[in-house]
């Protein structure tokens, strides 16, 4: 793929990374209640989030929602390091999509093709940093939640069983995206590096032409008279 080809492409990717981060923390349904045998109360949907926890009743078509009113209480583990992926994820994406636009090709913001090439490789550092954040968080919520479940299932636990939300998934694709933006920024600037030293290369190798008509001595004009 050419240098045009891996930077558009990768700041689409990376505004998809965002706009699915957005999404899923809009949403807020990292957990919601199973649909199997141990759920006992079958007219009702629960989405378990990051900041509170809703109930949405079929019956009445009412929806109501408990958020934390204190964030310093004690919380899970798993629950702070998902807060942390998601704020932290969210503030690097929009860093990372901020640098890349002015190594573009098509921008004219930065002139140096050096300096370009710079800035892609911040960007994909930065996409790198978002996208092992977010995995990391999920890594953790996900073994979390999928431990709870089993537990409840092997033990046979009644009341409502969780697994995992919409928001949850949302966030998968992007730290997906997140991962691939950061490969294709990198591979941008790697195509501009290439490029910078054939340059110079053939800059060095080119034979110095002189002027044919400076390289003549002048003739005198004079004439010897005898």
């Amino acid at each position: 793929m050419s240098r045009g080809q891996t930077e558009v492409p990768g700041l689409l990717i990376a505004l998809t990374s965002l706009l699915l981060l957005m999404a899923a923390a809009g949403k807020d349904c990292w957990r919601q209640g199973a649909k199997d045998q141990l759920t006992s109360v079958a007219l009702s949907s629960r989405c378990r989030g990051l900041w509170g926890e809703c109930v949405h009743d079929s019956m009445v078509g009412l929806r109501t929602c408990d958020v934390s009113v204190s964030y310093m209480e004690n919380l899970p583990a798993a629950l702070l390091a998902m807060r942390v992926a998601v704020v932290g994820m969210c503030v690097v994406s929009v860093l990372s999509i901020l640098v890349m636009i002015p190594g573009l090709r098509c921008t004219t913001l930065i002139p140096s093709l050096l300096a370009q090439g710079r800035l892609l490789q911040i960007s994909g550092a930065l996409c790198l940093c978002g996208g092992v954040c977010g995995a990391t968080g999920l890594l953790w919520y996900g073994v979390d939640t999928y431990a709870r479940y089993k537990q409840e299932v092997t033990l046979g636990m009644p009341g409502i069983t969780f697994e995992f939300g919409l928001s949850y998934w949302l966030m998968v694709g992007s730290m997906l995206c997140s991962l691939t933006s950061a490969a294709l920024a990198v591979r941008s600037a790697s195509d501009i590096s290439d490029a910078i030293g054939v340059r110079r290369t053939l800059t060095r190798s080119r034979p110095e032409h002189t002027n044919p008509a400076t390289s003549l001595q002048p003739t005198s004009d004079y004439k010897t008279y005898i």
